[in-house]
């Protein structure tokens, strides 16, 4: 039975993940993957040559040889690993599992902040610095989104927590108290 998308990033992002933590590499071979997802969602032809199955494995190793060149023995061995075994199409899902692995281990979140007007990066770091230091992690990344109709305040959306302290949210509590109390 063949695995699924789901179950090959999961499987061999952990691969990748005990592997390089095992080495002592967790933090190369982070930054090394998040630079090879950056080149690959640029230049997706890379993704459909390796997963080629018309051209030959000499043509595929060789086009990858060119590529891997700048990266760890790691990340090197793991690229032929995949390429091996025929799951280059999986590549981008594979170093998305691998982030998730390193983000939970190094107690780092992903969010939202949702704001009526767009926040400056300081502004950005600082919600996210008390976010963190409320939920006991060591990094918030948050990503801007604008949405006007909120009127003020911010919504922050980080992993299964939302915090509303929108005005339109206030708001819409102020009126439902005062519908009550009718």
């Amino acid at each position: 039975m063949a695995l699924s998308r789901e179950e090959v990033a999961a499987r061999y992002g952990a691969a990748l993940f005990g592997y390089a933590q095992d080495n002592k590499v967790l933090d190369n071979v982070y930054d090394e993957m998040m630079e090879l997802k950056k080149a690959v969602i640029a230049t997706p032809q890379v993704i459909s040559v390796l997963s080629d199955p018309i051209l030959n494995s000499k043509d595929k190793k060789d086009f990858l040889t060119a590529i891997e060149k700048n990266f760890s023995e790691e990340v090197q061995g793991f690229l032929n690993l995949l390429l091996e075994y025929d799951r280059f199409a999986y590549l981008v899902d594979i170093i998305d599992q691998f982030a998730v692995l390193y983000d939970d281990k190094n107690k780092i979140a992903s969010g939202t902040a949702t704001t009526a007007v767009k926040l400056d990066d300081d502004q950005l770091k600082r919600l996210g610095d008390g976010f963190a230091k409320k939920y006991n992690l060591n990094t918030v990344r948050l990503e801007n989104k604008v949405d006007p109709s909120i009127l003020g305040g911010v919504i922050l959306q980080v992993k299964d927590r939302v915090i509303d302290g929108s005005v339109k949210n206030k708001l819409k509590k102020i009126r439902a108290q005062i519908i009550d109390e009718n």
